[in-house]
């Protein structure tokens, strides 16, 4: 019991030391995006393996899909982008937040547009 509990901490040991020796060679800016590109592949194969192995039913499914792209989207935002409330990223989130909202005109608008059209083709 002793030499395997021996052999599993220099194995750790190993491991922890490997792990710092890379975290001593990458800066903060290299880290940030190795650690938000795992995370972004991380949030991909999630969706894909349930929807691959049908693991939960289809609302659920769906639920999870949903909430791993938003996730991603806010990785992309943090990791990529560097979108944090500092003060030097506000005029970033200023127009970040401008665009979504031109989005939202225009998205809604055209389906607005659509259904109107609809209707008015059926009667």
């Amino acid at each position: 019991m002793g030499l395997y509990f021996y052999f599993y901490l220099f194995k750790w040991g190993n491991l922890m030391r490997k792990y710092f020796e890379l975290k001593c060679y990458f800066n903060e800016k290299v880290q940030s995006y190795i650690f938000g590109f795992l995370l972004s592949i991380f949030l991909t194969i999630i969706p894909f393996f349930i929807e691959k192995n049908h693991i939960f039913s289809y609302e659920i499914n769906r639920l999870i899909i949903l909430l791993c792209a938003f996730f991603q989207i806010i990785v992309h935002f943090v990791y990529f982008l560097h979108l944090n409330n500092t003060s030097k990223n506000y005029w970033y989130l200023i127009s970040l937040l401008f665009v979504l909202i031109i989005m939202f005109i225009v998205i809604s608008g055209s389906i607005w547009i659509m259904f109107n059209l609809q209707h008015h083709t059926m009667v």
